[in-house]
Parts: C-alpha cells; sequence; structure tokens
C-alpha cells in the first residue's frame, strides 16, 4: 500500500485548479490494484473519495448469500457508482451526486445500512412504517449475529465495486448487459474527468 499525491488538478466545484487528490494502493486478490482516492479544494472546501481501477473492467454484478457468520467477514469494495441491495430486507442504495467509495466488509456494509433504516425511521410518519423499519432493524442485528441469513448483491456499470472472499466460488459474478448497466446510477460525470487527469499526471 502507497500513498501519492497530485496537485494543480481543476475543481468540478469552483474551477479553481487548486483540488488536491490523494491516493492510496490497494493489491487486492480477483481485482489486482485499485487505487482509492479522496480530493479536497482548499478553495470551496469541496470534498469526495472514489475508487477506481488501474485497467478497464466490464459492468458487473456480484451476489453473495451469506449463511456463514464467517462470510460476514468477506471483503467489499463499493466504488462512487456501486449499488448494493439486501435482497431479503428489500433494501436497494444507491449512489447520488456525492456518493462516497468505501473497502470494508459484509458486516461493515450492514452497520452502514443500518444507520440509514435508523434515520428513515426517525422521519417516518406512519406507525406501520416504523414497525416495518424495526422490524429490518431486528432483522440485521440477527444477521450480524450469524442467525439471520441474507444475500448481498453489488452491481456497478463502471465494474470496479465488488465482493472478495478467500473463496470465490462463494460469490456469484455476472456480466451485466450494455441495458442493465445503463438502468444504474453512476458516479458524477465530473469523476471520470478528474481521474484522467490524475491518471495522466501519475
Amino acid at each position: 500500500m502507497s500513498e501519492k499525491e497530485a496537485p494543480g488538478i481543476v475543481c468540478p466545484s469552483c474551477n479553481e485548479a487548486n483540488l488536491l487528490v490523494r491516493s492510496m494502493l490497494y493489491s487486492i486478490p480477483f481485482f489486482n490494484e485499485l487505487a482509492m482516492f479522496s480530493m479536497e479544494c482548499p478553495s470551496c472546501n469541496f470534498s469526495h473519495s472514489d475508487v477506481f481501477s488501474a485497467e478497464q473492467r466490464k459492468p458487473a454484478r456480484f451476489t453473495l448469500h451469506v449463511d456463514n457468520p464467517a462470510l460476514l467477514r468477506a471483503r467489499v469494495v463499493r466504488s462512487g457508482s456501486g449499488t448494493f441491495r439486501f435482497l431479503e430486507f428489500g433494501i436497494d442504495v444507491e449512489p447520488g451526486p456525492t456518493a462516497e467509495s468505501f473497502i470494508t466488509n459484509v458486516e461493515g456494509v450492514l452497520q452502514r445500512t443500518m444507520s440509514v433504516v435508523e434515520t428513515a425511521i426517525g422521519f417516518a410518519e406512519k406507525p406501520e412504517e416504523k414497525a416495518k423499519g424495526a422490524e429490518i432493524l431486528e432483522q440485521m442485528n440477527r444477521a450480524i449475529e450469524g442467525d439471520f441469513p441474507f444475500t448481498l448483491v453489488i452491481e456497478d456499470p463502471a465494474g470496479v465495486s465488488g465482493i472478495i472472499t478467500d473463496d470465490m466460488s462463494q460469490v456469484k459474478y455476472e456480466e451485466l448487459s450494455i441495458k442493465e448497466a445503463s438502468q444504474l446510477k453512476g458516479a458524477p460525470f465530473w469523476i471520470d474527468t478528474i481521474r484522467e487527469d490524475y491518471t495522466a499526471q501519475k
């Protein structure tokens, strides 16, 4: 793992050429080398983080059925263009304009999602909505304890997100069609420009 910094890239928020981009290189089995980078502009305080692959990757879907507590430790890479779904809980988390990337494990994704559910319960107005949210939280807590099997699906039109286990036969990998990929929400358009600028300066 190594860290680099590239100054002088144009900020997508204020258009000043002050954007600082820092990267951490990760060598991950199946994915080879990934670069996680963070951006910060001292002029307008804009900040963002994402992860990308040095090689071109095809739009993909990864599916993992978690029926063993050991699989909670499976590594998860989620880029700014990644959508993840918990089928049994009926939850889809799609990337928005400021979607952040992360590298964690399945349990970490569960915990992140639980905080979203808790927020949704707080804003819910109908008693049945609050009750449904509480039921999902209870199921997710049981999942973290290894007492509730569930399925995690990650889809990415850029092919960067994914699920990695010691035994990749446990993960179903599918290439997405152009139509399927086009229906997914992706990273903001300016991310690709910054990736290209940053790569050119390396």
